[in-house]
């Protein structure tokens, strides 16, 4: 099966006009309360604090990302091979002839159309919400007859 590795995130570039930003942000906070500003520049952190701050995030969505790519690859390639050669074939087809990104995320919405599990899923919601409208109108009040004056 052929598909598109995930890139790596770059550390990341905190140039001088990305530190000029940062410093004008925390110039306009500090402008915002003109009778605190000491108080705000005390809760204001450093430019080198902000760039781990950022990091730190890009690294968490970096893994959170490869771990749902992961998880969707292996849980469809098992789905894959659970299906009869028929399907098999047919889902090899529909992915060779993919134009899209050749992502995890595409391939389990192939996966999904061919093996039926969107249709079931579908079904399953619309039934789920309609137990929930039955509930929500059981709940509110009826209107009683109107009276003629």
């Amino acid at each position: 099966m052929r598909f598109s590795r995930l890139d790596r995130h770059t550390p990341i570039d905190f140039n001088a006009r990305r530190q000029a930003a940062f410093a004008r942000k925390q110039q306009r906070e500090r402008d915002r309360y003109p009778l605190f500003p000491d108080h705000v520049a005390g809760e204001q952190h450093t430019p080198d604090d902000e760039v781990a701050r950022r990091q730190r995030r890009s690294d968490n969505l970096e893994r959170t990302t490869r771990t749902l790519h992961a998880r969707i690859w292996r849980e469809k390639r098992a789905v894959y091979f659970s299906l009869t050669g028929d399907l098999q074939a047919e889902i090899r087809a529909k992915w060779l002839e993919w134009t899209g990104p050749t992502t995890p995320l595409y391939y389990a919405y192939i996966v999904d159309n061919v093996s039926g599990d969107y249709e079931r899923r579908v079904a399953a919601a619309r039934a789920n919400e309609k137990a929930i409208r039955k509930r929500v109108l059981a709940m509110l009040p009826e209107q009683t007859a109107l009276e003629i004056v």
